[in-house]
């Protein structure tokens, strides 16, 4: 295990002393050992110094910061006090506007069945304006980029988009329905808001089951996806192992 006195910690780390201690008194860095009067720092230390450089350089306060160390099941819109911002649709957020070279340069030349499955996948709209479309999602089209930059086909990346959005809204209907029967139930089959109160009520009920489904929706995907990759790496771990077996029998 690597060693750091505070001199150290702070060359490696891009950082100052001050700022080493001051860290430690704000609770974001572990205490460091003790050998006698010396102070010594590892490599979780490091590690903790890293992350939080990064965090301020990306914009974040060490109020921020403090919360994800020291509270890793801390949503970011918590740690923000972003809950009534991210209560609105995400709809309501700025979509990019790109012009056909601008998606070109991103994602390779696009001939007109391209663009079409682009379109008919709803990644990108047309606009009024000839030759410029409008991303449905700022991440999408950046998504996308990194995938073709890794060598993968475009077509196949949209087929993909396609059939995961479609799994997306059928759990979305499953959530949304289930919020509709609530209401059902306690008010009964079409009841309607007749006053501010029960559109509070109602609306209070829908986005409660909005933020549920988010963040269960990532939880799910995440070991979803964990589960998908170990299985993967398996087959593939067999798959060589059954090559390499047939090389060494091939006369």
């Amino acid at each position: 295990m690597t060693e750091y006195r505070i001199d150290d910690l702070a060359r490696v780390s891009g950082t100052t002393t001050r700022n080493i201690r001051g860290y430690q008194e704000r609770g974001l860095l572990p205490q460091p050992l003790r050998r006698g009067r010396v102070a010594i720092y590892t490599e979780k230390h490091l590690r903790n110094l890293l992350a939080i450089n990064k965090l301020l350089g990306n914009g974040f306060n060490l109020g921020h910061i403090a919360t994800f160390l020291t509270n890793p099941g801390a949503r970011i819109g918590d740690a923000l006090d972003l809950n009534e911002i991210l209560d609105e649709p995400w709809a309501s957020a700025k979509r990019p506007v790109l012009s056909r070279e601008e998606l070109e340069a991103r994602l390779g030349p696009l001939d007109e069945d391209a663009l079409s499955a682009l379109l008919g996948a709803g990644i990108v709209t047309e606009t009024t304006e000839p030759g410029r479309y409008e991303a449905a999602d700022r991440h999408i089209i950046g998504n996308l980029a990194r995938l073709v930059a890794k060598g993968m086909d475009l077509a196949v990346l949209v087929d993909v988009q396609q059939r995961f959005v479609a799994k997306m809204n059928e759990a979305a209907e499953i959530l949304m329905t289930a919020a509709h029967d609530e209401v059902d139930r306690r008010r009964g089959p079409g009841w309607l808001p007749t006053s501010d109160d029960d559109v509070a009520w109602a609306v209070g009920l829908l986005g409660a089951m909005r933020r549920a489904g988010t963040e269960n929706a990532h939880a799910a995907l995440d070991r979803a996806l964990d589960a998908a990759l170990d299985q993967e790496l398996r087959a593939h771990k067999v798959a060589a192992g059954n090559r390499a077996e047939d090389d060494v029998e091939a006369p």
